[in-house]
């Protein structure tokens, strides 16, 4: 037996439980199950019996249970890298350089000069993932969120 099997009342597989009163009972059941706001007796005493259950053997309403979006966190861990300042340089132009390139391809691709092609988009986007991993790397904030808009206006042209 469950907790919503004691509140409702079956269609046609239900038992009948018949109980005799008297009158002045009755009527006090149906004036009780009109002030609660009850469909007759009936519900009444399947309301009355459900509450003695509940008491007698302590069952338990069910909790509703709640969907919680999960959390998504990002851990950003840095790293002591040996980079020295020629390597540091290098990568700086080599991030600008792809940027340049991916912004330059949106902006013809944009105005029309030059038609979508995917097998470039696809290259542009292997060079963005690269350059993407360098500026994390080396903690190139600015950088790396540039990218970042600029992978998601890549991905709406593909």
């Amino acid at each position: 037996m469950t907790y919503n099997d004691l509140f409702r009342a079956p269609d046609k597989e239900g038992a009948i439980v018949s109980v005799r009163v008297h009158r002045k009972v009755k009527a006090v059941l149906e004036e009780l199950a009109k002030r609660e706001g009850l469909d007759g007796v009936s519900e009444l005493v399947r309301y009355l019996i459900a509450g003695y259950l509940l008491g007698k053997y302590n069952i338990e309403r069910p909790r509703e249970r709640v969907v919680v979006e999960p959390i998504v966190l990002t851990v950003n861990v840095q790293k002591a890298s040996s980079v020295d300042d020629v390597d540091f340089e290098l990568a700086v132009d080599e991030v600008a350089s792809i940027i340049r390139d991916v912004e330059d391809y949106l902006r013809k691709v944009r105005a029309g000069v030059i038609p979508r092609n995917p097998e470039i988009a696809m290259k542009l986007n292997k060079k963005l993932a690269r350059a993407l991993k360098t500026a994390k790397r080396l903690g190139m904030e600015e950088e790396y969120m540039r990218l970042m808009k600029l992978k998601a206006q890549l991905s709406v042209i593909e």
